[in-house]
Formats: structure tokens, sequence, C-alpha cells
């Protein structure tokens, strides 16, 4: 498993700029109805914060722009004018409580996305469900992508993570802030694993998990690059949806040209 994909002066760059700003001008080529919106999902403890405050640079409290009113445990934050993360609550807590949550996970993932008056497709383009590297039962996990994941979402828009890479092992064999040769071993088998437990519980083929530490920062960059080499079709295309509809710098509508590149309007690149 290759832990560390950003080269040292990608990385010299992101200290400078942000985290954020890694691969942006992928983004801005890939993206093509931007922000794409990626839903973080998982059990109670799993991380999900803390891998928001990695990918923000432990600034997320600040840059979130807080919570919708209609479904006021999901919060959003922008990570930039690409990226647009939703922090789901963390399952396990209760029944009564998950029940709750997992009818807004699953209204969530299927709300319509409209720009300009218009609708294109479905809001959320992803998923990334974020597995707790120390835990050993998967039932509630099982249950959340069986029930309410899989039924609302293809396959190839969810990802799937392990958070808490340093305790794995119980904190062995982590040393200067990655593991030994030992723990990456282990780690690597961790995920195999995973993705044959949940391939056999859901009956779906998954791509093979990425381990990292966003308490350590561990794997960051990596996860960023797991993100991107696995990006399915944006469900904001969905139905035909045409993305040059509107220029997504200053807004005036297009023209009926799929061969346009650039806005008769501002110029700005399409």
């Amino acid at each position: 498993m290759a832990y560390i994909i950003a080269t040292v002066s990608e990385r010299k760059k992101c200290m400078e700029t942000g985290i954020a700003n890694y691969r942006i001008d992928d983004m801005q080529s890939k993206i093509k109805m931007p922000p794409l919106d990626i839903m973080l999902v998982g059990v109670t403890g799993a991380g999900k914060s803390s891998t928001i405050n990695a990918l923000f640079g432990n600034d997320a409290a600040k840059i979130g722009y807080g919570t919708d009113p209609e479904t006021k445990d999901i919060q959003i934050f922008n990570l930039n004018k690409y990226i647009r993360l939703l922090d789901t609550p963390g399952l396990g807590d209760s029944p009564e409580k998950d029940r709750i949550y997992l009818q807004k996970i699953a209204s969530y993932l299927n709300r319509d996305y409209k720009r300009y008056g218009e609708k294109c497709g479905k809001l959320v383009d992803m998923v990334l469900v974020i597995i707790d590297g120390s835990r050993r039962d998967f039932s509630e996990i099982y249950s959340l992508l069986n029930d309410t994941i899989f039924p609302n979402i293809k396959r190839e828009n969810v990802l799937f993570v392990i958070n808490q890479a340093d305790q794995a092992m119980k904190g062995r064999h982590w040393e200067n802030g990655k593991p030994d040769q030992t723990l990456s071993a282990f780690l690597q088998e961790q995920a195999e694993s995973v993705q044959k437990r949940i391939e056999e519980s859901t009956g779906k083929k998954i791509r093979r998990p990425l381990c990292y530490s966003a308490a350590n920062n561990f794997n960051i960059y990596s996860l960023i690059d797991y993100i991107w080499n696995n990006i399915a079709i944006q469900r904001k295309m969905a139905n035909g949806a045409n993305y040059k509809v509107f220029c997504s710098n200053c807004g005036v509508r297009l023209e009926d040209n799929e061969n346009a590149r650039f806005c008769s309007k501002c110029g700005a690149k399409l």
C-alpha cells in the first residue's frame, strides 16, 4: 500500500496554501458541475469530524457555515469551491436516534439538486463510509449499507476508508507519526479483510479501503488521491443533465452549443 502519493513540491505548496488546494487543478478539470457533494457516514467515534478537521487543517469549525435547518443534524462544510462535505450524525448511540438519522440520510441521498431554478440530478454525488480501524463489530455498518446507502445510491459512488490506523494494533507499532513495518502489513491485511467482509454482507463489489489516521494527519494526501482516483460520474449530471447550461463563473445561461469552450459573456473557460 502506497501511503504518500503527493510529491515533495506538492506537499510544500499545500503547506503554504492549505491542503484544500491540493490537486486543485484536477478538481477544476474533473468536476463538471461544482460543487462535488461528498456525504460522510459512519458510527459514532469513527472519526468523521476529525477527518474534516484534517482536511481543513483543524479549522473546520470556523469554515463550516452551519447546519441546514431542514436536516439540522447534517452539517455542511465547503472545503473549497469544488468540494463540499456533508457530515452526518454518528450511528450506534441508540436505535431510536439511528432510525431518525437514517431517515434523514436517505432523504438527503434522494434530494434533487437545482441550479438557477433548473433540476440537475441529485444533490449528493458520493458517499464516503468511514470505518473505525480499532472496531471489530461491523453489524451497524452492514445495516447502514444494506438498508440506507445502497438502496439510494449506486455502489460506484460509494467509497470506504478506515480511520484510526494508529489504533489498529491498540497503539503498538506506531512510531514517529506513522506505522512501522509490522503495522503496515497489518493495515494491508485489515483493508483486504474489511473489503471481503463488506462484499460478503452486501453482495456488492467495492474498492479496497484506504487506511489513514486523521488525528495524526497520516495519509491525508493519499485520502484525497483515493477520492480523486475513484470518482464516479456526478449524480448532478444524472438523467442527461447538461453541465454547460450555465456558466459557473458568471451564472449566465449558455447557448445550446456542446462544443462551446468559453462563456460568451465573461470569457470563462467552460
